[in-house]
């Protein structure tokens, strides 16, 4: 829907170039990351820590917000010293390792379907797909019905997103 509405022309301009950071905070586009440094986590989720010209957070809900992405790669390169003293930062305790699983059997493969020609176009980059932290998301672009992070990527993989859209979609 949103895709048909924006070949119409139906979205203005000034609202596609807000774009980019909607879809990105609401997405969670960044890669995940660890506020307090590879490898650790807060010791402290009930802290809050504040930041200046920002709202006070738990330490826990900070921690949250990288690994689903929703912390740039620069601002998250900057939080391990700015957060260790209140939030506490030790080694991550490693998981136990699973046991051995068979994989599931492959269902009945559709066949395709004519689609548009636009090349396929991830929304947080290219190869980033992977590191969408909240697909489940509902990005809202104003004069447009909402729609989830999963079915906006789903438009664009499969070719519903003009080049020229998707490759403001991931800049911030």
């Amino acid at each position: 829907e949103l895709q048909t509405e924006g070949f119409a022309g139906f979205i203005p301009s000034r609202t596609c170039d807000r774009l980019p950071a909607i879809v990105n905070r609401v997405c969670g586009c960044n890669p995940p990351c660890s506020v307090c440094g590879d490898g650790k986590e807060v010791d402290f989720p009930d802290a809050v820590i504040e930041f200046p010209g920002q709202p006070a957070i738990a330490c826990g809900d900070l921690q949250t917000l990288g690994y689903i992405g929703s912390i740039s790669v620069g601002q998250c390169e900057r939080l391990p010293d700015l957060i260790d003293e209140v939030c506490g930062c030790d080694p991550r305790t490693p998981d136990p390792t699973p046991n051995p699983t068979r994989p599931p059997t492959p269902g009945p493969t559709r066949a395709p379907t004519p689609g548009p020609t636009n090349p396929p176009c991830d929304i947080c980059g290219e190869d980033m797909s992977m590191s969408m932290g909240n697909p489940d998301a509902i990005v809202e672009f104003p004069g447009q019905p909402a729609i989830t992070c999963e079915q906006l990527q789903a438009e664009g993989s499969a070719g519903f997103i003009p080049t020229g859209q998707c490759d403001r979609l991931p800049a911030i």
